[in-house]
Protein backbone atom coordinates (compact mmCIF):
# COMPACT_ATOMS: atom_id res chain seq x y z
CA UNK A 1 0.00 0.00 0.00
CA UNK A 2 1.29 3.45 -0.93
CA UNK A 3 1.51 5.33 2.34
CA UNK A 4 4.02 6.42 4.95
CA UNK A 5 3.70 6.88 8.69
CA UNK A 6 3.33 10.41 10.06
CA UNK A 7 6.82 10.33 11.63
CA UNK A 8 8.36 9.15 8.32
CA UNK A 9 6.94 11.98 6.20
CA UNK A 10 9.82 14.44 6.56
CA UNK A 11 12.40 11.79 5.66
CA UNK A 12 10.37 10.80 2.61
CA UNK A 13 10.25 14.41 1.42
CA UNK A 14 14.05 14.55 1.36
CA UNK A 15 14.05 11.91 -1.38
CA UNK A 16 10.60 11.24 -2.90
CA UNK A 17 10.08 8.00 -4.80
CA UNK A 18 9.97 8.87 -8.54
CA UNK A 19 7.40 6.12 -9.15
CA UNK A 20 4.84 8.10 -7.14
CA UNK A 21 2.96 10.47 -9.45
CA UNK A 22 -0.09 11.34 -7.34
CA UNK A 23 0.22 12.64 -3.78
CA UNK A 24 -2.46 13.17 -1.15
CA UNK A 25 -1.20 15.39 1.68
CA UNK A 26 -3.81 15.30 4.44
CA UNK A 27 -4.35 15.91 8.15
CA UNK A 28 -5.74 18.35 10.74
CA UNK A 29 -2.65 20.59 10.70
CA UNK A 30 -3.41 22.81 7.70
CA UNK A 31 -0.10 24.64 7.99
CA UNK A 32 1.85 21.39 7.85
CA UNK A 33 -0.27 20.14 4.93
CA UNK A 34 0.54 23.31 2.99
CA UNK A 35 4.23 23.18 3.89
CA UNK A 36 4.68 19.55 2.81
CA UNK A 37 2.68 20.03 -0.39
CA UNK A 38 4.96 22.94 -1.25
CA UNK A 39 8.06 20.80 -0.60
CA UNK A 40 6.73 18.15 -2.99
CA UNK A 41 6.15 20.82 -5.64
CA UNK A 42 9.63 22.31 -5.16
CA UNK A 43 11.28 18.87 -5.23
CA UNK A 44 9.78 18.28 -8.66
CA UNK A 45 12.17 20.89 -10.06
CA UNK A 46 9.32 22.76 -11.76
CA UNK A 47 9.27 26.55 -11.85
CA UNK A 48 6.15 27.16 -9.79
CA UNK A 49 5.81 30.66 -11.26
CA UNK A 50 5.56 29.27 -14.79
CA UNK A 51 1.85 28.92 -15.65
CA UNK A 52 2.68 26.44 -18.43
CA UNK A 53 4.45 24.08 -16.01
CA UNK A 54 2.58 24.59 -12.74
CA UNK A 55 -1.23 24.54 -12.53
CA UNK A 56 -3.13 25.26 -9.33
CA UNK A 57 -6.75 24.14 -9.01
CA UNK A 58 -9.30 24.73 -6.27
CA UNK A 59 -10.64 21.41 -4.99
CA UNK A 60 -14.24 22.51 -5.62
CA UNK A 61 -13.42 23.41 -9.23
CA UNK A 62 -11.62 20.10 -9.72
CA UNK A 63 -14.61 18.20 -8.31
CA UNK A 64 -17.04 20.08 -10.56
CA UNK A 65 -15.26 18.85 -13.70
CA UNK A 66 -14.16 15.20 -13.24
CA UNK A 67 -12.01 15.24 -16.39
CA UNK A 68 -10.12 18.45 -15.53
CA UNK A 69 -7.38 16.92 -13.38
CA UNK A 70 -6.61 14.11 -15.85
CA UNK A 71 -6.53 16.57 -18.75
CA UNK A 72 -4.07 18.80 -16.92
CA UNK A 73 -1.92 15.86 -15.76
CA UNK A 74 -1.61 14.40 -19.27
CA UNK A 75 -1.06 17.70 -21.06
CA UNK A 76 2.46 17.93 -22.51
CA UNK A 77 4.37 20.98 -21.31
CA UNK A 78 4.89 23.56 -24.04
CA UNK A 79 8.65 23.61 -23.42
CA UNK A 80 9.02 20.01 -22.23
CA UNK A 81 9.84 18.76 -18.76
CA UNK A 82 7.70 17.88 -15.76
CA UNK A 83 4.43 19.60 -14.88
CA UNK A 84 2.83 20.05 -11.46
CA UNK A 85 -0.93 19.93 -10.95
CA UNK A 86 -1.59 21.24 -7.44
CA UNK A 87 -5.11 20.93 -5.98
CA UNK A 88 -5.73 23.15 -2.97
CA UNK A 89 -8.65 23.47 -0.56
CA UNK A 90 -10.08 21.20 2.12
CA UNK A 91 -13.28 20.16 0.37
CA UNK A 92 -13.30 16.61 -1.01
CA UNK A 93 -16.87 16.60 -2.36
CA UNK A 94 -16.86 14.22 -5.32
CA UNK A 95 -13.12 14.76 -5.73
CA UNK A 96 -12.62 11.00 -5.95
CA UNK A 97 -14.28 10.99 -9.38
CA UNK A 98 -11.76 13.58 -10.58
CA UNK A 99 -8.78 11.60 -9.26
CA UNK A 100 -9.75 8.10 -10.39
CA UNK A 101 -8.83 8.68 -14.09
CA UNK A 102 -5.35 9.81 -13.01
CA UNK A 103 -4.93 6.78 -10.76
CA UNK A 104 -6.05 4.49 -13.59
CA UNK A 105 -3.50 6.02 -15.97
CA UNK A 106 -0.78 7.75 -13.93
CA UNK A 107 1.01 10.58 -15.75
CA UNK A 108 4.65 10.09 -16.75
CA UNK A 109 5.60 13.75 -17.16
CA UNK A 110 3.60 15.29 -14.32
CA UNK A 111 2.86 14.95 -10.62
CA UNK A 112 -0.49 15.64 -9.01
CA UNK A 113 -0.52 17.06 -5.47
CA UNK A 114 -3.78 17.11 -3.50
CA UNK A 115 -4.13 19.04 -0.26
CA UNK A 116 -6.70 17.32 1.94
CA UNK A 117 -8.30 17.96 5.28
CA UNK A 118 -8.48 15.65 8.29
CA UNK A 119 -9.51 12.51 6.39
CA UNK A 120 -10.63 9.39 8.23
CA UNK A 121 -9.03 6.05 7.38
CA UNK A 122 -12.23 5.06 5.55
CA UNK A 123 -12.46 8.27 3.49
CA UNK A 124 -12.87 7.26 -0.21
CA UNK A 125 -10.18 9.65 -1.45
CA UNK A 126 -7.66 8.36 1.06
CA UNK A 127 -8.41 4.68 0.46
CA UNK A 128 -8.13 5.08 -3.33
CA UNK A 129 -4.72 6.73 -2.97
CA UNK A 130 -3.39 4.23 -0.44
CA UNK A 131 -4.32 1.25 -2.64
CA UNK A 132 -2.58 2.61 -5.74
CA UNK A 133 1.14 1.86 -6.22
CA UNK A 134 1.66 5.04 -8.26
CA UNK A 135 0.21 7.25 -5.53
CA UNK A 136 1.15 8.15 -1.98
CA UNK A 137 -0.81 9.32 1.07
CA UNK A 138 1.23 11.64 3.27
CA UNK A 139 -0.28 12.22 6.74
CA UNK A 140 0.19 15.53 8.57
CA UNK A 141 -0.71 15.51 12.24
CA UNK A 142 -0.22 18.21 14.83
CA UNK A 143 3.32 19.01 15.83
CA UNK A 144 4.67 17.04 18.77
CA UNK A 145 7.54 18.39 20.86
CA UNK A 146 10.14 16.62 18.71
CA UNK A 147 8.72 18.11 15.51
CA UNK A 148 8.57 21.63 16.97
CA UNK A 149 12.16 21.28 18.17
CA UNK A 150 13.08 20.25 14.63
CA UNK A 151 11.55 23.45 13.23
CA UNK A 152 13.43 25.53 15.81
CA UNK A 153 16.73 23.75 15.05
CA UNK A 154 16.32 24.24 11.30
CA UNK A 155 15.71 27.99 11.59
CA UNK A 156 18.49 28.49 14.17
CA UNK A 157 20.94 26.72 11.85
CA UNK A 158 19.93 28.95 8.92
CA UNK A 159 20.67 32.08 10.96
CA UNK A 160 23.73 30.59 12.72
CA UNK A 161 22.04 31.41 16.03
CA UNK A 162 21.77 29.58 19.33
CA UNK A 163 19.09 29.52 22.02
CA UNK A 164 19.24 28.97 25.76
CA UNK A 165 17.34 25.98 27.13
CA UNK A 166 14.97 28.21 29.12
CA UNK A 167 14.26 30.30 26.03
CA UNK A 168 13.48 27.13 24.05
CA UNK A 169 11.02 25.92 26.70
CA UNK A 170 9.28 29.29 26.71
CA UNK A 171 9.16 29.40 22.91
CA UNK A 172 7.61 25.91 22.68
CA UNK A 173 4.93 26.92 25.18
CA UNK A 174 4.05 29.96 23.03
CA UNK A 175 3.94 28.16 19.69
CA UNK A 176 0.74 26.56 18.45
CA UNK A 177 0.08 23.27 16.67
CA UNK A 178 0.19 24.72 13.14
CA UNK A 179 3.59 23.96 11.55
CA UNK A 180 3.52 26.91 9.14
CA UNK A 181 2.59 29.41 11.83
CA UNK A 182 5.20 27.96 14.21
CA UNK A 183 7.94 28.26 11.59
CA UNK A 184 6.91 31.83 10.85
CA UNK A 185 7.23 32.79 14.52
CA UNK A 186 10.69 31.19 14.78
CA UNK A 187 11.83 32.92 11.57
CA UNK A 188 10.63 36.26 12.95
CA UNK A 189 12.49 35.60 16.18
CA UNK A 190 15.75 34.79 14.38
CA UNK A 191 15.41 37.81 12.13
CA UNK A 192 14.99 40.13 15.12
CA UNK A 193 17.89 38.60 17.04
CA UNK A 194 20.23 38.72 14.03
CA UNK A 195 22.64 36.17 12.60
CA UNK A 196 24.92 34.52 15.13
CA UNK A 197 22.93 35.73 18.13
CA UNK A 198 22.20 33.88 21.35
CA UNK A 199 18.45 34.03 21.94
CA UNK A 200 17.34 34.21 25.56
CA UNK A 201 13.99 34.33 27.36
CA UNK A 202 13.74 38.13 27.18
CA UNK A 203 13.94 38.12 23.38
CA UNK A 204 11.37 35.32 23.09
CA UNK A 205 8.96 37.10 25.41
CA UNK A 206 9.45 40.39 23.55
CA UNK A 207 8.92 39.04 20.03
CA UNK A 208 6.65 36.01 20.34
CA UNK A 209 4.95 37.00 23.59
CA UNK A 210 3.97 40.50 22.46
CA UNK A 211 2.94 39.24 19.04
CA UNK A 212 0.45 36.92 20.69
CA UNK A 213 -1.27 39.79 22.54
CA UNK A 214 -3.48 40.41 19.51
CA UNK A 215 -3.18 36.86 18.17
CA UNK A 216 -6.06 34.78 16.98
CA UNK A 217 -5.76 32.74 20.18
CA UNK A 218 -7.22 35.60 22.21
CA UNK A 219 -10.31 35.68 19.98
CA UNK A 220 -10.65 31.90 20.18
CA UNK A 221 -10.40 31.83 23.97
CA UNK A 222 -12.85 34.70 24.37
CA UNK A 223 -15.40 33.08 22.04
CA UNK A 224 -15.13 29.58 23.51
CA UNK A 225 -15.52 30.83 27.10
CA UNK A 226 -18.37 33.25 26.43
CA UNK A 227 -16.55 36.56 26.83
CA UNK A 228 -18.71 38.36 24.29
CA UNK A 229 -17.42 41.94 24.61
CA UNK A 230 -13.77 40.85 24.64
CA UNK A 231 -14.31 38.69 21.55
CA UNK A 232 -16.00 41.49 19.60
CA UNK A 233 -13.34 44.03 20.53
CA UNK A 234 -10.41 41.75 19.69
CA UNK A 235 -11.76 40.35 16.42
CA UNK A 236 -12.39 43.88 15.13
CA UNK A 237 -8.77 44.79 15.89
CA UNK A 238 -7.51 41.60 14.25
CA UNK A 239 -9.37 42.23 11.01
CA UNK A 240 -8.43 45.93 11.11
CA UNK A 241 -4.75 45.03 11.21
CA UNK A 242 -5.15 42.73 8.19
CA UNK A 243 -5.46 39.27 9.72
CA UNK A 244 -6.83 36.90 7.07
CA UNK A 245 -10.34 35.57 7.57
CA UNK A 246 -9.30 32.00 6.80
CA UNK A 247 -6.65 32.19 9.54
CA UNK A 248 -9.32 32.93 12.14
CA UNK A 249 -11.71 30.26 10.84
CA UNK A 250 -9.02 27.57 10.52
CA UNK A 251 -7.73 28.31 14.01
CA UNK A 252 -11.24 28.10 15.44
CA UNK A 253 -11.77 24.75 13.72
CA UNK A 254 -8.50 23.36 15.09
CA UNK A 255 -9.33 24.67 18.57
CA UNK A 256 -12.78 23.09 18.66
CA UNK A 257 -11.38 19.83 17.27
CA UNK A 258 -8.88 19.85 20.13
CA UNK A 259 -11.63 20.60 22.65
CA UNK A 260 -13.77 17.79 21.22
CA UNK A 261 -10.94 15.25 21.44
CA UNK A 262 -10.17 16.29 25.00
CA UNK A 263 -13.84 16.27 26.02
CA UNK A 264 -14.38 12.76 24.61
CA UNK A 265 -11.31 11.58 26.51
CA UNK A 266 -12.54 13.25 29.68
CA UNK A 267 -15.92 11.53 29.39
CA UNK A 268 -14.53 8.09 28.57
CA UNK A 269 -11.78 8.14 31.20
CA UNK A 270 -13.63 10.28 33.75
CA UNK A 271 -10.83 12.82 33.81
CA UNK A 272 -11.09 16.38 35.10
CA UNK A 273 -10.48 19.14 32.57
CA UNK A 274 -7.17 20.06 34.21
CA UNK A 275 -5.79 16.54 33.65
CA UNK A 276 -6.89 16.53 30.01
CA UNK A 277 -5.16 19.87 29.40
CA UNK A 278 -1.99 18.74 31.20
CA UNK A 279 -1.79 15.70 28.88
CA UNK A 280 -2.06 17.72 25.67
CA UNK A 281 0.89 17.56 23.26
CA UNK A 282 2.41 19.92 22.37
CA UNK A 283 1.91 21.52 25.81
CA UNK A 284 -0.66 24.28 26.02
CA UNK A 285 0.72 27.79 26.40
CA UNK A 286 0.60 28.43 30.16
CA UNK A 287 -1.21 31.72 29.50
CA UNK A 288 -4.10 29.81 27.86
CA UNK A 289 -4.50 26.88 30.26
CA UNK A 290 -7.21 28.46 32.41
CA UNK A 291 -9.25 29.45 29.33
CA UNK A 292 -9.07 25.96 27.84
CA UNK A 293 -9.98 24.32 31.15
CA UNK A 294 -12.92 26.72 31.40
CA UNK A 295 -14.02 25.92 27.83
CA UNK A 296 -13.94 22.18 28.55
CA UNK A 297 -16.23 22.74 31.52
CA UNK A 298 -18.68 24.71 29.35
CA UNK A 299 -18.95 22.54 26.23
CA UNK A 300 -20.06 18.91 26.11
CA UNK A 301 -19.13 16.59 23.22
CA UNK A 302 -22.47 16.99 21.42
CA UNK A 303 -22.32 20.78 21.52
CA UNK A 304 -18.71 20.73 20.28
CA UNK A 305 -19.72 18.54 17.33
CA UNK A 306 -22.46 21.03 16.48
CA UNK A 307 -20.00 23.93 16.62
CA UNK A 308 -17.59 22.07 14.32
CA UNK A 309 -20.38 21.62 11.78
CA UNK A 310 -21.19 25.32 12.05
CA UNK A 311 -17.54 26.29 11.54
CA UNK A 312 -17.29 24.01 8.49
CA UNK A 313 -20.26 25.82 6.95
CA UNK A 314 -18.80 29.24 7.80
CA UNK A 315 -15.51 28.20 6.20
CA UNK A 316 -17.27 27.27 2.95
CA UNK A 317 -19.57 30.31 2.96
CA UNK A 318 -16.74 32.75 3.61
CA UNK A 319 -14.73 31.29 0.73
CA UNK A 320 -17.71 31.46 -1.62
CA UNK A 321 -18.60 35.05 -0.59
CA UNK A 322 -15.32 36.91 -0.14
CA UNK A 323 -16.99 40.32 0.25
CA UNK A 324 -19.12 38.99 3.13
CA UNK A 325 -16.39 36.88 4.72
CA UNK A 326 -15.70 39.17 7.69
CA UNK A 327 -19.40 39.68 8.63
CA UNK A 328 -20.06 35.93 8.25
CA UNK A 329 -17.18 34.94 10.50
CA UNK A 330 -17.88 37.69 13.04
CA UNK A 331 -21.53 36.63 13.27
CA UNK A 332 -20.53 32.99 13.80
CA UNK A 333 -18.06 33.95 16.52
CA UNK A 334 -20.73 36.05 18.21
CA UNK A 335 -23.18 33.13 18.16
CA UNK A 336 -20.54 30.81 19.64
CA UNK A 337 -19.72 33.38 22.34
CA UNK A 338 -23.38 33.80 23.27
CA UNK A 339 -23.94 30.04 23.54
CA UNK A 340 -20.79 29.64 25.67
CA UNK A 341 -21.91 32.52 27.88
CA UNK A 342 -25.33 30.95 28.45
CA UNK A 343 -23.93 27.46 29.06
CA UNK A 344 -21.29 28.78 31.43
CA UNK A 345 -23.71 30.47 33.78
Amino acid sequence: MAQVKAHEADNYLKKPNPSHRVFLVYGPDRGLVSERAKKLAINSGVDLNDPFSAVQLDSDDAAADPSRVADEAHTVSMFGGTRVVWIKGSTQKNLVKAIEPVLATPPTDAIVIIEGGDLKKSAPLRTRIEKNTAALALPCYQDEIRAINGVIDEELALSSSTMTSDARKLLISLLGADRLASRGEVQKLCLYAGNGATIDEDIVELIVGDASALAVDSVIDAASTGKIAEMEHTVKRLFAQGTAVFQVVNSMQRHFQMLHQARVKMDSQRQPASAAVAAMRPPVNFKRKDSIIRALSIWNATALERMLERLDKVSLDSRANATLAIPLVTTALLAISIEANRSGR
